[in-house]
């Protein structure tokens, strides 16, 4: 592991790389290694006098990119970022976004201590106008339910109809396999898990499920159907086709859950301090082990949670979320054929 005693140590390393290498350095190389060697102590005296924090060190991952052949980007990295605190020291930019530039260019995660933030000296140039925080959010979301019943025996091809909340007709659709498993799944691909009505209407032949598609579709024009649509109606009338499978939910057939995590964003300091270490923490790895430490997750993590619970009691009751059927009917046929 690679570990430098001073400045002085980090550049004979840096240029023996290179020189194995066979890489010539120019004046540019210089340059930026003699501007850059203030920055270390800026940042030490920082960590020291417990405003900032930080894990990795910026000369080892300087380093690296020199063994990895990424010199130009290394030098590159060292002349911005040294460009960056003399803005700074000159009152021309924010410390937040010299900090911001330490990750996007050396991947260098500097944190601003919670003690210092809380102490509110905003005449304290170190001060920052900004600060990445973990932000509590709690929110709702639905699950649109169905029951189970009718959902056996779906082997059957021909044109599907999914109505919208509303009661008009949205989409329709074609199967030459299994006309239910495919209209569920056109309902969730097209965001219709709020449909009030499917009907499956079976046809004879798979030359017919193809006449009738383009036969309804120019009759009735859903607003989700976008091939064979047109600005005429259809001269010729078929008979309709025998509903043999439907499926209705009520404008209330849903599940709320609930749920709490955090999310990190930036945010103006001013505008969290009056709520830091109730709705807001600022982020480091101490605050987020401490949420967690609580049950509080990042969303992903408590929205899959709340999620499987919430199915869980819907399966209880009888009922199945409209976004699963296609998936739960698929797995149905599947064992079906299995036992055949």
């Amino acid at each position: 592991m690679l570990k430098f005693n001073n400045y002085e140590h980090f550049k004979r390393y840096c240029f023996k790389v290179a020189h194995n290498k066979e890489i010539k350095l120019t004046r540019k190389h210089y340059n930026a290694f003699d501007a850059f060697e203030n920055v270390p102590g800026f940042l030490a005296q920082l960590k020291l006098s417990n405003k900032i924090d930080f894990k990795k060190d910026p000369l080892i991952n300087i380093a690296n990119l020199f063994k990895r052949d990424r010199i130009e980007e290394a030098v590159m990295a060292m002349d911005y970022l040294s460009r960056k605190i003399v803005a700074f020291e000159q009152g021309k930019v924010d410390i937040y976004y010299v900090f911001t530039s330490f990750s996007t260019m050396l991947g260098v995660n500097v944190t601003f201590n919670e003690e210092f933030i809380y102490s509110k000296d905003i005449n304290n140039r170190f001060y920052p106008s900004r600060i990445r925080a973990l932000e509590i959010v709690r929110t709702t979301e639905k699950i649109y339910s169905i029951t189970t019943e009718g959902m056996e025996n779906n082997n059957i091809y021909g044109i599907y109809f999914i109505y919208d909340k509303d009661g008009s007709v949205a989409y329709i659709g074609k199967s030459t396999s299994s006309a239910v498993v495919r209209s569920f799944a056109s309902a969730s691909e097209r965001g219709l898990l709020d449909f009030s009505k499917i009907e499956v209407r079976e046809a004879q032949t798979k030359s017919d499920v193809a006449i009738y598609e383009a036969y309804y579709i120019s009759k009735y024009k859903p607003k989700y159907n976008s091939d064979l649509v047109y600005d005429d109606d259809p001269t010729m009338s078929l008979p309709d086709l025998k509903i043999v499978k439907e499926f209705k939910r009520d404008i209330n057939d849903y599940f709320d859950y609930n749920y709490t995590f955090y999310k990190s964003s930036v945010f103006d300091v001013m505008d969290i301090l009056p709520d830091l270490g109730d709705k807001f923490f600022v982020d480091n790895e101490n605050n987020r082990l401490l949420l967690e430490s609580k049950g509080i997750y990042d969303k992903s993590t408590m929205r899959s949670r709340a999620y499987e619970k919430c199915i869980s009691e819907m399966k209880q009751k009888g009922y199945m979320a409209v976004s699963e059927l296609n998936w739960y009917l698929s797995q149905s046929e599947e064992i079906v054929k299995e036992r055949e």
